[in-house]
């Protein structure tokens, strides 16, 4: 199938300062376990530097005058202009177009569309060893509000997502949620892979 054609692979999210959660620090790995040596794709969002090039060829930074001129005649190119809390920068377009596409992945994405609930789910031990829960509705709704401030911190955030499933799942667990988490997120990287 399509899946099986894929190479991608979730790339961890960056650890977090002091935190030696099993998510920010995988412990030693067995056969078959997340490998954290993976570092992914580079970002596909970079940030860019507005430069003008003189007729001679030599690059200098924008002056605050010209700054201006640019912002007042392309205010569509001048996203940075418009508030992340109207979500309507073309970056935070395209993230929720990636989470869009994954939740249409219904039979993959079920265990992820919601916080896990760790006491109707009778696993007590969840908040112990995942000290970061993450799930794609969250995300969507951290986007929507304006409280992503980079697509690289969407990137972490869905793969911490994936990441903790495989933290917490191990390989053959009858559940299927750390199937599901290694089959979305190939979907996932290969989205990235498309910008």
């Amino acid at each position: 199938g399509e899946l099986d054609a894929m190479d991608a692979t979730c790339a961890p999210p960056p650890a977090r300062p002091n935190c030696d959660c099993a998510v920010c620090v995988p412990k030693a790995l067995k056969d078959g376990d997340y490998d954290a040596s993976l570092k992914g794709p580079t970002s596909p969002f970079q940030p860019y530097k507005l430069v003008k090039v003189e007729l001679d060829g030599t690059r200098r930074p924008l002056t605050a005058q010209e700054l201006n001129a640019l912002e007042k005649s392309n205010p569509t190119v001048c996203e940075w202009q418009t508030p992340l809390s109207q979500a309507k920068r073309m970056w935070q377009k395209t993230c929720a177009g990636i989470l869009k596409k994954l939740f249409t992945y219904k039979k993959l994405a079920w265990p992820f569309t919601e916080p896990v609930d760790w006491e109707v789910l009778n696993i007590p031990d969840y908040p112990v060893i995942i000290k970061h829960p993450m799930d794609l509705k969250t995300i969507e709704s951290k986007l929507h509000d304006g409280h992503i401030e980079s697509p690289d911190e969407f990137v972490a955030l869905v793969r911490t997502v994936f990441r903790n499933a495989y933290v917490y799942n191990a390989v053959g667990d009858p559940s299927g949620v750390r199937e599901c988490a290694e089959k979305l997120s190939q979907i996932f990287e290969k989205e990235l892979a498309k910008l």
